[in-house]
């Protein structure tokens, strides 16, 4: 499954993030069959106020990334922040998403899980 999100996150990273993104968020939902998710990308961060997520820059929109999980959605969001971690690790534009202030994943209606927070810069 993870060349699946591979193959479709860089997709979405392949022309960049917009020029003033600091952050990224990967919007979870769980759908009838299955989960998925969504990127946004947000001109603010706060890891103290998860509010930050609501101020897109950038949506891959309907652009979803589906998978099945048949553990419940703590299973669902443990098996995502997998997926970004090792994209993290290994991915094409990881230095693109490492380069932000925060990267984040989520239940739309639920807390974030901060999954990178870049050190303040003196």
């Amino acid at each position: 499954m993870y060349e699946r999100f591979e193959s479709w996150l860089d997709e979405k990273l392949e022309e960049g993030l917009p020029e003033h993104s600091q952050a990224v968020n990967f919007n979870l939902y769980e759908e009838e069959d299955g989960f998925s998710i969504q990127l946004i990308a947000s001109d603010r961060f706060d890891s103290e106020d998860d509010e930050w997520a609501c101020y897109e820059l950038y949506s891959s929109g309907e652009d979803i990334f589906f998978y099945e999980n048949e553990d419940g959605w703590e299973a669902a969001q443990t098996q995502a922040i997998g997926l970004i971690s090792e994209y993290l690790e290994k991915g094409r534009f990881a230095g693109t998403l490492l380069a932000l202030k925060g990267i984040a994943a989520g239940f739309i209606d639920g807390d974030l899980v901060y999954i990178y927070r870049r050190e303040a810069e003196e």
